[in-house]
């Protein structure tokens, strides 16, 4: 029988050392309030996270992947071996601010509602940084990729236009008590056992991106709730620890949005997103005709970036290979 502690925090490293070093010491040094087990999942890193991670931290247990299986699959592993009445996914991006862990665990303690309790993220400049999203529409996030560039269009055809969509910025704040929201960022998604017994492990269908969606959207669909804690403070550096790979990674992120979008909206669904990225990339390309034919040289660098963009989406629109990187194979 697993003795039991309040919270399991489960790390995957994959060539991340400096980020996975940071991180667990600012775990070590902030969380004193409750009791806790770090698990690190190794994605078969070629850096020497695993020797720095044993000498430095031998309380950590450390499971080495026999392969990059992906972060949902790490984390599931983390999982198998969980004793906490929490368990908390943990992106190594990142470093404690407060007592980040206590602040969750004593607000769920107290909400038998709560599924998924989460901190308020801030950037290492200490800037706000956005914490949790609404769950998209499937209708609007079918035509993300087409609005911007019908805008651009219209400035180019006839400047000064009104836009199709009017996009209002607001300024970042937080919440001055703990708010129910509708997703939570997937940085430090700290989900109760018994919303886990409930809706299950993590998919591993998705490698990376969009499972932490799923997880929240399951909790949802089960009748959890889901939290952001103001009082408890994480900082993170926005996807530092995926930025080697950003071309593949978009192609990941777009496979694992395809993924959820079938899985829980259906067949009309997934292609109508497709289609979006599609009619994206055919307005990118007559935009970049435009450009080309308007001869005007300040105009030259965003026919270039056009004619990327009409690549990418037309590309992104017809994918339908499991996209992997190469030790994942």
């Amino acid at each position: 029988m697993k003795e039991s502690v309040d919270i399991t925090i489960g790390l995957v490293s994959y060539n991340t050392k400096d980020l996975v070093v940071r991180c667990l010491k600012s775990v070590f040094e902030f969380t004193k309030g409750v009791s806790y087990q770090i698990i690190l999942v190794d994605n078969k890193s070629k850096d020497d996270t695993v020797s720095i991670v044993e000498k430095e931290f031998p309380s950590v247990r450390v499971i080495r992947s026999p392969k990059n299986v992906g972060f949902s699959s790490a984390i599931n592993m983390a999982l198998t071996e969980a004793k906490g009445r929490y368990f908390a996914m943990f992106n190594s991006d990142t470093a404690l601010l407060n007592d980040t862990f206590t602040e969750l665990v004593r607000f769920a303690d107290l909400q038998p509602d709560c599924g998924i309790a989460c901190p308020q993220l801030y950037y290492p400049n200490g800037e706000v940084q956005v914490s949790h999203y609404p769950f998209r529409n499937p209708k609007k996030r079918a035509f993300r990729e087409v609005y911007p560039r019908l805008n651009a269009l219209k400035q180019l055809l006839v400047p000064n236009s009104p836009t199709t969509r009017k996009e209002i910025k607001k300024k970042r704040s937080v919440p001055s008590a703990p708010v129910e929201v509708q997703r939570p960022r997937g940085v430090c998604f700290m989900v109760k056992k018994e919303c886990i017994d409930d809706i299950g492990p993590m998919d591993g269908n998705f490698f990376i991106f969009a499972e932490d969606v799923d997880w929240a959207w399951r909790a949802k669909l089960a009748g959890w709730k889901r939290y952001i804690v103001p009082s408890a403070k994480l900082m993170h550096e926005n996807h530092a620890s995926v930025a080697q790979r950003a071309t593949m990674m978009q192609k990941i992120q777009m496979q694992s949005v395809y993924y959820f979008t079938y899985k829980h909206f259906g067949l009309m669904a997934w292609f109508r997103l497709r289609f979006g990225n599609f009619l994206g990339g055919i307005l990118a390309l007559l935009l970049s005709a435009l450009l080309l034919i308007s001869r005007r040289t300040q105009k030259r660098t965003m026919f270039y970036e056009s004619i990327e963009e009409a690549k990418a989406l037309l590309h992104l629109s017809f994918l339908t290979k499991k996209v992997l990187p190469a030790d994942a194979k």
